[in-house]
């Protein structure tokens, strides 16, 4: 950037109030007479294009005097400032942020499309500085309808009608007024002044860009390539510590992969003598049915064989109660078939009972350890598959950027 160098408020102020002051101060009254003759009032509308225009211009002149503080200052400090300063230390924040992440940035391009939009904001004054010449030109056009008109009217009523003759001349002059000074104001205020201010806003812009793009080649530029340095070591230090972190989870998964024989190997050798308890279990409940079955059976053999002697006593000792007596043995014997049957029922139940609460126990035991083993399983499973997730992440960070070829030069 030039050690001397003229603002562009500066330069608008000198621009502006050269021209527009001396052509305002030699054609005051033409401005003046300009208002009262144009009949169309075309020139109320061209001047306030025109002010529109001029502080369009200054509002313009005032952006790009911002912008070169912040880029001296940039330049003073040997260092991008602050992203909300200026549009260029935005744009550089922007590019250093993106060389962190491992992007690849052309400073040459975004120094262009930065000099792009700084020159679509100059060439709206251009654009406004046509549109009054163009307007003045349709000033002109109208103004000739309306003398073309006033002369009708004056050969319409020529020796004949001397108000109308009168009414047509006044029309045409007053056309001709319309057309001259319309083209003035045109000419004037676009094409001179609002053209003068935009050339030398479209002068300052692209110093502007030349500057900007000098500040990218001497300092963004060197700082960027730094920065893609530092990124390599960084990445080198993460290659060797995802290296150690993958040694690590080898040993983890192999650690991992033992516990889970040794737990398969105590499940089994669990439901293997859960199995045999069960077993032996129903074994024991066999033979405790079976003895209560037989002792039930001699206990009934020996209750019919107590009965018949007593009814052989009873029939031979008393003939004449020999129906009683039967009958009181028939009921004693049902009496007596009926508990043993109550008493085979209920063994028979309790022993049901006791079988179905131990087989409930052992499932109760061999589905608790079972959802142990899975819990542990589930527990290492998600552990290893995070370990994996976090290293496919760090390759799929390593492998995105892409090397700078050596033989560039650093702008390029």
């Amino acid at each position: 950037m030039a050690k001397k160098m003229v603002s562009p408020i500066m330069t608008w102020l000198f621009w502006g109030i050269l021209v527009l002051g001396v052509f305002l101060l030699v054609t005051w009254e033409y401005f003046v007479a300009g208002f009262s003759a144009d009949a169309s009032k075309i020139s109320y509308l061209i001047v306030a294009f025109f002010v529109y225009g001029f502080f369009s211009s200054l509002r313009i002149a005032c952006y790009l005097q911002a912008e070169f503080k912040a880029l001296k200052a940039m330049e003073s400090n040997q260092r991008v400032g602050k992203a909300n300063s200026s549009d260029a230390a935005a744009l550089f924040d922007a590019a250093l942020e993106r060389i962190r992440r491992g992007d690849r940035i052309d400073m040459r391009n975004l120094v262009s499309s930065y000099g792009i939009r700084i020159k679509a904001r100059v060439d709206n004054i251009s654009v406004i500085s046509g549109m009054l010449i163009t307007i003045g030109l349709l000033g002109t056009v109208i103004g000739l309808i309306i003398t073309v008109t006033g002369l009708g009217h004056v050969l319409s009523a020529s020796g004949s009608d001397y108000a109308a003759m009168k009414t047509g001349l006044n029309q045409t002059v007053s056309g001709m007024g319309t057309a001259f000074y319309t083209t003035f104001f045109g000419a004037l205020l676009g094409g001179v002044v609002l053209k003068v201010l935009g050339a030398e806003m479209k002068k300052s812009a692209t110093q502007l860009v030349a500057d900007t793009l000098r500040f990218s080649e001497l300092f963004v530029v060197p700082q960027l390539s730094q920065n893609s340095s530092e990124a390599l070591a960084d990445l080198e230090s993460k290659i060797v510590v995802l290296g150690g972190q993958l040694q690590q989870l080898g040993g983890s998964f192999s650690s991992v992969i033992d516990l889970i024989d040794s737990k398969q190997q105590a499940l089994a050798s669990g439901l293997g003598n859960l199995v045999a308890r069960v077993a032996e279990s129903n074994r024991q409940a066999n033979e405790r049915m079976e003895t209560l079955v037989s002792v039930s059976t001699a206990t009934v053999e020996e209750a019919h064989r107590k009965a018949d002697e007593r009814l052989g006593a009873l029939m031979s000792a008393i003939d004449k109660t020999t129906e009683e007596t039967l009958r009181l043995a028939d009921e004693r014997l049902a009496a007596l078939v009926s508990a043993i049957e109550k008493t085979t029922q209920e063994t028979h139940r309790q022993a049901n009972e006791h079988l179905i609460d131990l087989v409930d126990t052992v499932g109760q035991s061999i589905e608790q350890t079972r959802q142990q083993a899975e819990a542990q399983l589930d527990a290492k499973a998600s552990d290893l598959a995070q370990k994996l997730n976090e290293a496919a992440s760090v390759l799929a960070a390593l492998a995105v950027p892409e090397e700078k070829p050596a033989n560039e030069s650093p702008g390029e």
